[in-house]
């Protein structure tokens, strides 16, 4: 019997060893390069690192959104993360609306399970960003399910602030 080789570290994700990337996966991939935004931005299934290396950051070089002011601030070349409390079992998906592309590179989204190991606890959604641009934007999150038309308003919403040095 064949063996398939196994996946590369950037290939893997919380979802298991099987999972791989799929068409859509890569068509996002491709309009998220080409800086669309909007409902190509959005998340369907189990997410995995979109961009960057199988080498993830060191925690201590990791700048976090600050959930009170709502403000990430950075340096050039730094790394941000957003992180916003998800429970994908209900079908709903952060979805990342508008970005200053111009100002910040997306490396990395996916779902991170929280601490209990049953089926549908909720976890969060990780939003990894580095800064490649000097100025001020914002990131402009919606809570909702893929599948639903966008007229439809969204459960929830979180935009921040976005000032790189």
């Amino acid at each position: 019997m064949l063996q398939q080789p196994s996946e590369p570290a950037a290939l893997r994700s919380e979802c298991g060893e099987g999972h791989r990337p799929t068409r859509r996966r890569a068509l996002r991939l491709a309009l998220m390069a080409a800086g669309l935004s909007g409902p190509a931005w959005m998340v369907v299934g189990c997410a995995q690192p979109i961009l960057g290396s199988a080498e993830r950051p060191r925690a201590s070089d990791v700048v976090m959104a600050d959930m009170r002011t709502f403000r990430l601030a950075m340096v050039m070349g730094q790394i941000g993360e957003v992180r916003l409390p998800s429970n994908p079992s209900t079908g709903y998906r952060w979805a990342l609306m508008e970005a200053s592309t111009d100002l910040l590179n997306l490396l990395d989204h996916g779902f991170v399970a929280g601490r209990n190991d049953m089926v549908g606890a909720p976890g969060e959604e990780r939003w990894t960003f580095q800064a490649v641009k000097i100025g001020s934007g914002e990131l402009r999150f919606e809570y909702r399910r893929p599948w639903e038309p966008l007229d439809i308003a969204p459960a929830q919403r979180a935009s921040y602030r976005v000032d790189v040095r």
